[in-house]
């Protein structure tokens, strides 16, 4: 029989070629554990979101963007943690002069992550872009609006002519991370 015990605790029990058990003072509730306390800077959840569902973007203005139809849902284990958010869009812009996009993360009630008005992706150009393929990596940190259920979306806004996240069955993904504190 192997054991492994911290601080005088068994914490998992493993007899022969069994499966390896929790020791009964580790609490799982609905496959989450209730009762053990981890050190800063653990991960203590993880949700990820995918959509390869072509999307306009119209939105023109910081605050309000369009949905890019990629969205998570998260219930932090404690509101004193933090969430580390990591978004990685497909866009693409149409021929227009000096196009620009940019998103922002919103939690239901209000926009928690933003460029803070700069253009994530910006061609400096003169109208003879065509066909401006991007990826767009956004990544923040911050702390939960809630102890209850959070849905997350990804939200954008442009400037020029036409916008569209996930063109031509491009992957966007959202990935959040619940980061112990």
């Amino acid at each position: 029989m192997a054991n492994i015990i911290l601080n005088g605790k068994t914490v998992v029990t493993q007899t022969g070629n069994d499966e390896p058990v929790l020791g009964s003072n580790v609490i799982l509730t609905n496959d989450s554990l209730a009762s053990a306390t981890f050190p800063a800077g653990h991960v203590i959840q993880v949700v990820y979101a995918e959509s390869t569902t072509a999307t306009s973007i119209t939105s023109t203005s910081q605050g309000s963007g369009t949905s890019t139809g990629l969205s998570a849902t998260i219930t932090p284990v404690s509101s004193s943690n933090k969430f580390f958010i990591s978004y990685v869009g497909s866009f693409m812009l149409a021929q227009h002069s000096a196009p620009g996009l940019s998103v922002e993360i919103y939690d239901g009630s209000s926009v928690v992550a933003t460029e803070n008005q700069n253009w994530g992706i910006y061609v400096n150009g003169d109208g003879d872009e065509y066909g401006n393929a991007y990826k767009y990596p956004f990544q923040t940190y911050i702390t939960p609006s809630s102890s209850g259920s959070i849905t997350y979306t990804v939200r954008a806004w442009k400037t020029g002519n036409a916008a569209t996240a996930q063109p031509s069955s491009r992957l966007s993904t959202l990935t959040i991370m619940e980061i112990q504190q």
